[in-house]
């Protein structure tokens, strides 16, 4: 297994992984998969320009897939989103995997924590991100990503 940063010109391995994700987890994601399936590529392209993505592979095949960006209102935060590991991958470090890579790149651009949610019943997730060093945060002010999800997590970056 291979990890790496993916830009626009490795659109079509992070649409395949992408729609998988939509297909497979639905209640994972804000997106829907409806929202994405007909889209052209150039719009994946224009999703990995703008959003920091790494991709998972075995072999040439995309297995797992995570991003990150910056906050705007804080740029010392960064938020993960995403994160994906196909069925036949899970349980092999693949997640972990994606999670270290996309942190590490967060910690050299100045981030200095990292934040995600969650949703409560997706307890494999939250068992893999507690694993990688975040922690639930019961604060109801807790600052909010897209997503809406019930638990958020924060990971302080040294």
């Amino acid at each position: 297994m291979m990890i790496r940063r993916v830009g626009p010109a490795e659109a079509e391995a992070w649409r395949a992984i992408r729609l998988e994700a939509l297909g497979k987890a639905p209640e994972a994601f804000s997106a829907r998969l409806a929202d994405w399936q007909d889209r052209p590529l150039d719009d994946f392209g224009a999703q990995l320009d703008a959003n920091p993505t790494f991709l998972a592979f075995e072999g040439d095949v995309p297995v797992g897939c995570i991003s990150w960006v910056r906050e705007a209102d804080d740029p010392s935060r960064g938020w993960i989103g995403g994160v994906f590991v196909a069925d036949r991958m899970r349980g092999k470090g693949v997640g972990q995997a994606l999670i270290a890579a996309a942190v590490a790149e967060a910690q050299t651009t100045g981030i200095t924590e990292m934040w995600l949610e969650v949703r409560a019943g997706n307890v494999a997730a939250l068992k893999a991100y507690e694993q990688a060093g975040f922690a639930v945060v019961t604060d109801p002010d807790r600052p909010r990503n897209s997503c809406g999800c019930e638990i958020g997590m924060r990971r302080a970056l040294r």
